[in-house]
């Protein structure tokens, strides 16, 4: 097991373009959501998933309210501009 940033880094970019073939999947709520790794850099990893609108929509209409989708509406609904 690695157990210094300085290792994790240079396998990581080492290892970059597998790495990012590999992707991600987590648990979020009771769904499971794979991200793409799109980016390995000296600083850190970059993770992507498109999530549409509909699917937002989707979910709040089945009731899956602890989910990935859920959380992103929340963060839009909840954005409040700046009034500088």
């Amino acid at each position: 097991m690695i157990d210094n940033f300085e290792d994790l880094k240079n396998k990581a970019v080492e290892h970059k373009q597998e790495i990012k073939r590999e992707g991600l999947t987590l648990s979020i709520g009771d769904d499971e959501e794979t991200f793409r790794i799109s980016g390995i850099g000296e600083k850190a990893v970059k993770i992507e998933k498109f999530i549409k609108y509909e699917e937002m929509i989707e979910a709040i209409e089945q009731g899956r309210e602890d989910c990935l989708a859920v959380a992103i509406k929340k963060v839009i609904e909840e954005y409040k501009p700046s009034e500088d």
